[in-house]
């Protein structure tokens, strides 16, 4: 579980994050929403300790995350940032990246490793992918071999930030459907989403941030109910069984 308790934080001497209390728990898929600038990110840095909070305390299962060494936290805590460089590197060493955390002073990988790697690929779907360079693959060919890589970390926790950028609908699906499937083996997923649709869709739980602040937080439908998406994006919301679609007023 991952508590953040008055967490305030940002990047400068204006804090983004507002005396921010919210629990995580455990095995869920919480979607951390809101319109650009409100904190979403910044959220999930300070929860995924990129980022250190200038006040309030961050606990991973009941323990100050900064008390953890970084390889310990390592093995309990994958991040997939939206922004990087693309590296020349192949499919397999993108994953095997993953095993860091697990290697001794030689940093040679060992047969477990490479077996974590061989699941890791196989279970995200790029398997056949291994020895392609990430720079010569598709944007959804890529975030899935930076999840295999999350994947190959071994860790209950995987934070994800906008996985879905620059991915067609399509992509945007096969991503999110992967994520829940991940889910369902037992990880905790917090992630960041600028679709609401797909927020509501594929989340047990959603936090709506609002200029830095908790505006709601709770299952999608009782978010959606509630008619909070609408006053903080400004839009109407329509349900049509399953599924979720927003049009201005």
């Amino acid at each position: 579980m991952i508590e953040l308790r008055q967490v305030t934080g940002g990047y400068g001497p204006v804090p983004v994050l507002k005396g921010i209390d919210l629990t995580i728990p455990r095995g869920s898929i919480t979607t951390l929403a809101g319109p650009n600038g409100c904190g979403k990110t910044t959220l999930l840095k300070i929860a995924a300790r990129l980022l250190k909070p200038s006040g309030g305390q961050v606990l991973l299962d009941g323990k100050p995350v900064a008390d953890y060494g970084r390889k310990e936290f390592a093995r309990m805590v994958a991040v997939m940032p939206q922004a990087r460089n693309v590296p020349a590197i192949t499919v397999e060493g993108v994953a095997m990246h993953g095993r860091f955390p697990y290697l001794g002073l030689s940093r040679k990988p060992g047969a477990e490793d490479h077996e974590k790697v061989q699941e890791a690929l196989e279970a995200v779907g790029v398997w056949d992918l291994r020895g392609r360079d990430l720079r010569g693959l598709s944007g959804g060919e890529r975030q899935k071999a930076y999840i295999a890589m999350a994947v190959a970390q071994d860790t209950d926790v995987i934070f994800l930030d906008e996985p879905t950028t620059y991915l067609d609908m399509g992509k945007q699906f096969e991503l999110l459907e992967l994520v829940q499937k991940l889910n369902q083996s037992g990880k905790t997923i917090v992630m960041v989403l600028h679709d609401l649709a797909h927020s509501l869709r594929f989340s047990q739980r959603i936090v709506v941030m609002e200029r830095g602040r908790i505006a709601a937080a709770g299952q999608p439908e009782e978010i959606f109910d509630a008619g909070i998406l609408e006053r903080v994006f400004d839009v109407r919301g329509h349900r049509d069984g399953e599924n979720y679609y927003f049009t201005h007023w």
